[in-house]
């Protein structure tokens, strides 16, 4: 979580939210959605794109969770 006094760290040239990657992997739709976490899903072309293949790859079901003992 960002916080004011926290420092924003600018993504590489590379990750810039208007490079949308001709490929994907979940490997690397993961390492998009972390590094643009604090962008807005419909402003960052990198991360919607990113959001869209996992969905259309079943990759958005969210790990199990284990129950509290």
């Amino acid at each position: 979580m960002r916080t004011p006094w926290s420092q924003q760290r600018a993504a590489p040239i590379s990750d810039s939210c208007d490079a949308v990657p001709e490929r994907f992997n979940v490997e690397l739709a993961d390492s998009i959605l972390q590094i643009h976490r604090s962008c807005p899903t419909d402003q960052c072309a990198r991360r919607k794109a990113a959001v869209f293949y996992l969905y259309e790859h079943c990759q958005h079901v969210a790990p199990a969770r284990r129950r509290r003992a």
